[in-house]
């Protein structure tokens, strides 16, 4: 069993909206952003062979948002306006993940490789600060991703007979993303995520 903190990029970006109408008199659009979010959580790991492992554990994790977002009028006397939106909201994740370990180093370490996937499950109502969407952050236009896959590699070290210590840093990807509809114009979506896992496991 063991336990991890788990510093977090998240990635924003927007794409056109297909049912937007040009005609409008005024606009908003978002951009891209990034913010840097955390997970904290613990985790099961069994040895099926030597090298091969697998891992189980229930995370809690606070993501934030963050990016630019304008606003727009047809009537070019008016000068375009420019704020940022900013999304902060809990979740309850379940990772599980496949890995791969390499020969024991002299010093008693190894590197390892790994696949896996995260389930998750939002929780509660987001915290918004946003430049020109003025609706309740009870039930915000959000979609929320309801999982993602990972990508890691990773480091471990034995610190004495029992416990090993470890960092992982890892690439997510989300299929189905994290969407916010708060601007008329664009859509933005989190599908990208980048970050390190630092891990203390106890191996029984």
């Amino acid at each position: 069993m063991g336990v991890h903190v788990t510093p977090r990029t998240h990635f924003v970006e927007s794409r056109a909206r297909k049912d937007f109408s040009e005609g409008v008199l005024a606009y908003t659009a978002g951009g891209s952003g990034v913010a840097i979010g955390y997970t904290v959580g613990g985790y099961l790991e069994y040895a099926i062979t030597s090298r091969l492992s697998v891992r189980v554990g229930i995370d809690v994790s606070r993501r934030r948002y963050r990016y630019d977002v304008s606003e727009s009028r047809q009537d070019t006397a008016f000068s375009t306006l420019t704020g940022e939106n900013r999304i902060v909201y809990m979740a309850i994740e379940a990772p599980a993940a496949v890995l791969y370990h390499f020969d024991y180093g002299p010093d008693n370490d190894r590197f390892l490789v790994g696949v896996g996937g995260t389930l998750a499950r939002w929780v509660g109502d987001p915290l918004m600060e946003t430049t020109f969407y003025f609706g309740s952050s009870n039930r915000p236009p959000f979609t929320y991703s309801p999982y993602s896959l990972r990508l890691f590699g990773g480091y471990e070290h034995y610190i004495a007979d029992r416990f090993v210590v470890g960092i992982e840093p890892f690439v997510s990807y989300a299929p189905t993303p994290t969407e916010f509809h708060l601007e008329h114009s664009t859509v933005a979506y989190a599908a990208w995520e980048a970050g390190i896992s630092l891990r203390l496991r106890f191996d029984n």
